[in-house]
């Protein structure tokens, strides 16, 4: 099943009219926004995770009963947003590519890196340059959306947790402040065009992707040559925390092909099996906090 969030780009985005939840059916979108009455109500203390995803295997077969009675939408009408309404953390993968263990460099010796969620965005949403006088830098990866609670997970089991897959793309400021606070500006966190569930993809560790920047191929890989693979990647952020439903883990990107973007640029991503999505690149307002006399 692929499964979004979106608006008709007829809807008012200032107004009442609130995100719709859909499944993706070829070139077509059904809207299933009703099965959300399904999901338990919540009061304070809220349970940690995104709900829908944490029940995600239950309300399956009533959204595809409901994507068969209701009427498609053609995708170009609509806007695509991050397909998980409320991650509940970003875990990016480092030095997760063979050129870094090449070089003496290993994931499970490296950690692991951070990206605020409030980052999250979807393909409509486009990415914002809130500093354009620094250097951004695009790092394709896939995006794995756990849908399960666990922790100490071993690899054999870690895909049991996995709700699915997307496209992600990692925005990076590069510069001298922490690796997280580079990763963590409003839009640096794109997902899409949607959730395809795990059942769908064969093999993640055998995906072809591709990036392209204004019509240029910039990433050409597969998630082959991933050091850590997607489970063993699931496994090592369990290692040291517990994961809830909604949680992303961004399985890291081959450095030799990330590069910066620029106002007016767009990104079109490809991944296979997860569909593609174009990003536009615009401008903010630059800096407005004082540096105190330092030199940005």
């Amino acid at each position: 099943m692929k499964i979004c969030r979106y608006r008709l780009r007829c809807d008012d985005p200032n107004g009442a009219e609130p995100i719709r939840l859909g499944v993706v059916r070829g070139t077509r979108v059904h809207d299933v926004s009703a099965i959300t009455d399904a999901l338990p109500p919540l009061r304070w203390p809220f349970p940690p995770g995104d709900q829908f995803i944490a029940h995600l295997d239950t309300l399956r077969p009533q959204m595809e009963a409901l994507a068969d009675s209701v009427e498609g939408q053609p995708l170009d009408t609509v806007l695509l947003r991050n397909p998980v309404a409320n991650p509940g953390k970003f875990v990016c993968g480092a030095g997760n590519f063979e050129e870094v263990l090449a070089a003496g460099g290993h994931p499970r010796r490296l950690g692991l890196l951070f990206k605020m969620t409030s980052a999250a965005a979807g393909p409509a949403d486009g990415v914002t340059l809130r500093w354009p006088e620094r250097t951004t830098f695009y790092e394709m990866e896939i995006a794995i959306v756990i849908g399960k609670q666990g922790t100490e997970i071993p690899a054999a089991k870690a895909l049991e947790h996995v709700a699915g897959y997307c496209i992600g793309l990692d925005m990076t400021m590069q510069g001298s402040e922490f690796p997280s606070f580079g990763k963590s500006f409003d839009t640096y966190g794109v997902m899409g065009p949607w959730l395809t569930t795990r059942d769908e993809i064969a093999d993640p560790d055998a995906l072809d992707f591709r990036l392209t920047v204004n019509g240029e191929d910039r990433q050409v890989d597969n998630t082959r040559r991933l050091v850590l693979g997607i489970a063993d990647l699931v496994e090592h952020a369990a290692s040291v925390m517990t994961l809830h439903p909604g949680d992303v883990i961004f399985s890291g990107t081959p450095p030799r092909s990330v590069g910066p973007v620029v106002p007016e640029d767009t990104m079109h991503a490809w991944a296979e099996g997860l569909g593609a999505m174009t990003v536009a690149v615009t401008g903010g307002p630059g800096r407005r906090t004082p540096l105190d006399g330092m030199v940005p």
